[in-house]
């Protein structure tokens, strides 16, 4: 393979008032036809901005101080040749296939970006266009690199962009149709009807499915995908992964992977890159850099990630620096367990390492380094298996339904209020000691139920007992004083913490809410003295230095804050800590202090936790028991290592299996990828809510048919009972490849394009079945074919609930009460 990018030298900086920031620095990389290349490391490392930078989209006071980006498209740099034979200002367009990205003219770059070259942003809903239909924003990419729609910059041309051309207005049918067509691609349902909707229509795994048909729409030869699955569940995210190598597979298209999730990276590149401090440190094939990492930085991160065999994490001392006026060397000397004299003031080479076929460079003075001194004097509390004492929290069938009511008039006099239920009958005991998990997608209820069950949310209904006192017979200030034992560690530690006060005074605001401590005995140390004693002792056990104890939550790292939002839960020395998500927002290394410190906290101070999370390598490190939850109910609750080591129910198999394994040597040929997102909680399916999504849901009696091909049947009739099958797109498919002596249909709206019921149905087969039913299974949905083939929706729904009903959607399993129970109808269901 040739090389399809070339980086080299890239050096982008920042001037601010405080220095100038070298966030990418000497950064060299290439990237060869087809191939998907990783780009690792922490926060602050200068990933994004360098993706940036090759697409000149650094913006003030960023500049691209120098460096090279040779981009090979002999089609591209002919065409430029040919339209300025004279080059544009300095710029001369090359005649060898090779153009410069870094300081190619702007009229050149606007038709390289989304045309030949393409990002996937890392936020979802801020990257797309609240104002304009997905379809408009997919074909906009189409206009301007396929259709010769690039227009003159002026103010009127500007504004004709912006307005929405499809939905409405006679659009161009070639521009429509290849919209229509990678929506299609990139497996979003019934794309012919939903190119007309908005961005808040879709979720937060269809709307990144939006951004890759955005950014494949003219087909590339180079993606850059900047975290694309970050604010991903791990179910959506192998939906997502999945998705990107069938297209790049499809499509030839090379991948530049940004992101900090190790386990992404190992099952999805051919070669990485690891970034530390603007600095490419080390570079290789896959393998090589997983098991066999050759910079200091590459093997303390791997050793950082969550792993069944660790008793205790070991995360990189220290901190990322903050890039300003950066010393000559290496910029990990500072926090690297091996430092040299040499490794300061002096250039470092780049070593060769592993076999003689591998192009396997790490950035370091040294040859080897001694693993094994690695981790052996980390001072820390054993956090092997501690005991647990009496039941300390019982919930009984809570639920917390919302209303939509519009208010209170709007709930008073409308017939019927529809609510979400967000929690809808939850049941579960903590014990006193242990670390209970609640894992599950988003949108499943588990902030709810944390929230629920300190009374942050009150209850709809249930019963929560907390140290033997029913906390719904509490009056609020018996409630707030309960609330000294239990609290609760918020999911963003930004957000969390008001700007305006100092780390302090934030950790201090607990102590004068509950008027603590109490009134010291005459002569000792004043109150307020007391208090700022606690705040200090606080602020070292969490890891925190006092001197930052007038700092501002902005002035911090995203580790130390949420440290601050430990520190803060602590401060009126609770029982029982809610954890909401507290690491989900951190790197790998920084997580790893965080679960260290909990867990030492744990031990120092008898405290008992429910872990609230969706990454379940995390949960399966820090907890006891795990409970499983979706759609507002619990479907499993087992001991940690017999959840993991015998999942019982089909969602927590699918959950595990989704999990991205941080070793590219590791099979995932079994992978269980989950279609669609979890149902919306305001309708929740009958019987078992997971049935629109389980892989093993039960036919009926009597029904010889493969799983398989019963799941499609059942996405089938699912869309038929929504309605949610476009049947005028598909007869005009059927016209379009039907026999030259088709037959007219007639529907009830006058008349559709000439085509046979033979090809209509074949449409419909190929469009709504991965997996084709045989036998009478077959002729059943053929028939019903022929009821949509007539417009008649309720037959063809009565004959598919008549012949396909399954007890998963009839009868409503039950969590029993045994050691590993698991709600669903593959088990005996208690009595």
């Amino acid at each position: 393979m040739s090389d399809l990018l070339s980086i080299s030298d890239l050096r982008t900086q920042f001037n601010t008032e405080r220095g100038v920031v070298e966030a990418v620095d000497d950064f060299d990389l290439t990237i060869e036809e087809g191939e998907t290349v990783g780009l690792v490391g922490e926060s602050g490392s200068g990933k994004s901005v360098s993706a940036l930078s090759l697409l000149q989209l650094v913006d003030d006071p960023g500049e691209i101080r120098s460096g090279s980006a040779e981009f090979y498209h002999e089609e591209v740099t002919a065409d430029f040749a040919d339209r300025y034979p004279g080059g544009v200002g300095e710029f001369v367009f090359p005649d060898e296939g090779y153009v410069d990205l870094l300081s190619a003219p702007e009229n050149a770059m606007r038709e390289i970006r989304g045309g030949e070259v393409s990002m996937i942003f890392q936020d979802p809903m801020t990257s797309l266009n609240p104002a304009l239909t997905v379809g408009e924003q997919v074909a906009e990419s189409l206009r301007l690199h396929q259709y010769g729609g690039r227009k003159k910059d002026s103010w009127w041309n500007a504004l004709r962009e912006i307005t929405p051309k499809l939905g409405g207005k006679e659009v161009d049918e070639a521009v429509l149709a290849d919209t229509v067509d990678m929506l299609e691609q990139v497996g979003i349902p019934e794309p012919d009807s939903r190119v007309e909707e908005y961005p808040h229509e879709f979720s937060g795994g269809m709307r990144q499915r939006v951004l890759i048909a955005i950014a494949l729409a003219c087909h590339p030869k180079l993606l850059i995908a900047d975290e694309p699955t970050t604010a991903l569940d791990v179910t959506i995210q192998a939906q997502i992964l999945d998705l990107i190598n069938d297209l790049q597979d499809d499509l030839g298209t090379s991948v530049l992977m940004i992101t900090h999730d190790l386990g992404v990276v190992a099952e999805t590149c051919d070669r990485v890159a690891v970034m530390y401090a603007g600095d490419i440190v080390e570079v290789g094939p896959v393998d090589e850099i997983f098991h066999n990492p050759s910079h200091p930085y590459t093997y303390t991160l791997l050793e950082s990630i969550p792993d069944e065999d660790k008793e205790r994490l070991t995360p990189i001392e220290g901190s990322v620096p903050d890039l300003i006026d950066m010393h000559e060397g290496c910029h990990f000397a500072p926090r690297c367990p091996w430092e040299q004299p040499e490794c300061t003031g002096n250039e470092i080479p780049n070593l060769q390492h592993g076999p003689d076929d591998a192009d396997h460079r790490a950035k370091c003075v040294l040859e080897d380094f001694d693993e094994s001194e690695y981790g052996e004097d980390r001072e820390g509390i054993d956090t092997g298996d501690h005991e647990t004492g009496e039941k300390l929290l019982s919930v009984d069938g809570m639920k917390k339904h919302f209303s939509r009511a519009d208010g209170l008039l709007d709930e008073l006099l409308a017939d019927e209020v529809e609510s979400v239920k967000a929690v809808d009958g939850v049941s579960f005991d903590i014990y006193e000691g242990e670390t209970v998990g609640l894992v599950g997608e988003s949108g499943c209820g588990k902030s709810t139920a944390g929230r629920t069950l300190l009374h942050l949310e009150e209850p709809t209904d249930g019963t929560i007992v907390f140290q033997g006192t029913d906390l719904s017979e509490l009056d609020r200030e018996d409630l707030r004083d309960k609330r000294k034992d239990m609290q609760m560690i918020f999911q963003d530690p930004l957000s969390s913490l008001d700007p305006r006060m100092t780390v302090g005074q934030t950790i201090m605001e607990p102590l004068k809410i509950h008027d603590l401590p109490e009134q010291p005995p005459e002569g000792d140390t004043s109150r307020k003295q007391q208090r700022r004693d606690r705040v200090i002792e606080l602020m070292e056990a969490v890891g925190l230095e006092p001197g930052q104890y007038d700092r501002y939550p902005h002035e911090i790292s995203g580790g130390q804050r949420q440290r601050v939002g430990i520190a803060r839960a602590l401060a009126v020395d609770p029982d029982f800590i809610v954890a909401d998500e507290p690491v989900s927002a951190l790197d790998v290394s920084v997580q790893a202090q965080i679960l260290n410190l909990l867990e030492d906290l744990q031990n120092e101070f008898g405290l008992t936790y429910l872990f609230i999370a969706h990454d379940l390598s995390v949960v399966r490190h820090i907890s006891d028991r795990i409970a499983v939850m979706y759609l507002g109910e619990i479907v499993e609750v087992a001991d940690t290592d017999d959840l993991f080591a015998d999942p019982k129910h089909p969602y927590t198999r699918a959950l595990l299996s989704a999990i991205p394994e941080p070793d590219p040597r590791a099979d995932t040929d079994d992978r269980i990828i989950l279609e669609g997102d979890v149902p919306s909680p305001i309708d929740p399916p009958s019987g078992c809510h997971f049935r629109t999504r389980c892989p093993e849901i039960i036919p009926p009696e009597g029904v010889d048919i493969e799983q398989d091909a019963f799941r499609s049947v059942m996405d089938y009739r699912e869309r038929v009972e929504d309605r949610a099958i476009n049947l005028d797109s598909a007869w005009e498919e059927a016209a379009g490849g039907g026999p030259a002596d088709a037959e007219t249909a007639t529907a009830a709206d006058g008349g559709r394009p000439q085509a046979s019921t033979e090809a209509f149905e074949a449409v419909l087969w190929d469009r709504l079945f991965e997996v084709e039913p045989t036998g009478e299974p077959r002729e059943v949905v053929s028939e019903s074919f022929d009821h949509l083939a007539e417009g008649d929706w309720e037959a063809a729904e009565s004959l598919l609930r008549e012949r396909f009903e399954s007890v998963c959607e009839t009868t409503n399993p039950v969590l029993g009460d045994d050691a590993h129970p698991a709600a669903c109808h593959l088990y005996d269901q208690p009595s």
